[in-house]
């Protein structure tokens, strides 16, 4: 193994020992060029390990996650990461179940706005470039981990669920 890959994997190894998930990004981003896919993935597979972890505690002890606290965004960050791998993958429900977990356990109304809209897209089986183009306002650069931005025709959504919901 080359020493650069011992690094990486000493730094994973702390990361996880710290339960640091920025850590975990960080190295994934320093070093995506260098990074095998193996490898790559298995941190992502650390990332969202802990990022569940850190999840189920928070939902034990009823805590609401906060996207002030670095520690807690990064935890955001990977489970939204997680919905949206699902909702790529046409995977509607699983992601729905996750945006909507992501909703009520954050802090932020501004995040748990943009996660209702994401649920209900993904309840009304809207695949995820549709959602893109006919309600979302994606900039060139995004500015954050997530789409925060929603033309108007968006809360149909929120109308179309609930119309859904009293159908059932």
């Amino acid at each position: 193994m080359s020493e650069f890959l011992v690094q990486v994997r000493e730094k994973s190894i702390e990361a996880v020992h710290n339960a640091d998930i920025k850590a975990l990004y960080d190295l994934v981003e320093m070093h995506h060029e260098d990074l095998n896919d193996e490898i790559e993935q298995g941190l992502y597979g650390n990332i969202l390990e802990l990022a569940l972890e850190l999840l189920t505690n928070a939902l034990e002890s009823k805590d609401k996650l906060s996207l002030e606290n670095e520690q807690q965004r990064y935890t955001l960050r990977a489970l939204y990461e997680y919905a949206i791998s699902h909702y790529s993958s046409k995977h509607f429900n699983d992601a729905r179940a996750l945006f909507e977990v992501l909703e009520g356990v954050s802090k932020e109304k501004e995040f748990i706005e943009s996660m209702r809209f994401h649920s209900a897209a993904a309840a009304l089986d809207i695949e995820i470039d549709d959602f893109l183009d006919k309600f979302c306002i994606v900039n060139e650069k995004l500015d954050d981990f997530y789409i925060k931005e929603f033309q108007e025709e968006a809360q149909n959504l929120l109308s179309k669920v609930n119309d859904k919901k009293e159908v059932k």
